[in-house]
């Protein structure tokens, strides 16, 4: 088994053109943060430990009044482990731009 380590989120660019984003992280379709008012330059110490086997896949997503919009998805891998602080771009859509510091753990 091994260890997802979220560590902090910054927004760089938000979505919504008024307001902050509602930002929910999702870790292999489960909510494990959030949702996290957050602005431009914003940021949050999230400090969540997921156990995983093999992949994991993390998905932003800015909760909306209406539908709700993905922010991005990416996949963290167990040959991660061991590789110190890495950094995850979320920037799926033109108006939006996140960064997610993690690491990973091998067992």
């Amino acid at each position: 088994m091994t260890e997802l380590h979220i560590k902090t989120l910054k927004c760089v660019k938000k979505d919504d053109l008024i307001g902050k984003d509602e930002v929910v992280v999702q870790v292999n379709g489960s909510t494990v943060s959030g949702p996290h008012k957050l602005g431009k330059g914003d940021s949050v110490t999230l400090n969540t430990l997921r156990s995983f086997t093999s992949s994991a896949k993390v998905t932003l997503i800015d909760e909306d009044g209406g539908k709700d919009d993905t922010l991005g998805t990416v996949t963290i891998t167990d040959s991660q482990a061991g590789i110190g602080t890495l950094t995850a771009f979320f920037n799926a859509l033109a108006g939006a731009d996140y960064h997610m510091t993690y690491d990973v753990h091998g067992s």
